[in-house]
């Protein structure tokens, strides 16, 4: 198998805090050029998710906050904010799993007041390189009102 290279599309892949660091300061910067970006075409910062046919909502202070504090732990969460539009209009429930999830009593869902939690997921594939087939799992939270707000997007495990 070959050798992890040691960026990928400009995100450090190394495991160590200069690298964390690095990757913090990609995903911040990559999340506000994706806002501008939708503001600047649409008028809105929304992406449209089709399997649950509705617009899903980016607000720095709560998916980019999120961002900013998980996504620069491994490279793979870092490039899935340089994705984030692709992996929102495609993302899918995971086989036998519940898509909506009740919020967590704690911490930022609570803060955000959202009344549930959704969950699709995303799988990259790559024929030719080993290292860019992985899966991130996209976290949405609903509010009262009934919009969708883009909280996470991590990578995960799967088997």
């Amino acid at each position: 198998m070959d050798t992890l290279p040691e960026f990928i599309k400009g995100i450090a892949t190394a495991k160590d805090n200069k690298s964390i660091v690095q990757r913090r300061e990609f995903v911040i910067k990559t999340y506000k050029l994706l806002l501008g970006k939708l503001a600047n075409q649409k008028g809105s910062k929304t992406i449209y998710n089709k399997f649950l046919d509705t617009e899903i909502h980016l607000i720095m202070r709560e998916g980019g906050k999120e961002a900013t504090n998980r996504n620069a732990f491994n490279w793979q969460s870092a490039y899935a904010i340089l994705e984030l539009e692709t992996i929102i209009k495609n993302a899918v429930p995971m086989n036998g799993e519940s898509i909506f999830v009740p919020v967590k009593n704690t911490g930022n869902q609570k803060a955000y007041k959202y009344v549930n939690m959704a969950i699709l997921y995303y799988t990259f594939i790559d024929t030719e390189r080993w290292y860019m087939n992985f899966t991130v799992r996209l976290t949405l939270g609903i509010k009262s009102d009934g919009r969708y707000i883009q909280y996470s997007v991590n990578k995960v495990d799967t088997t």
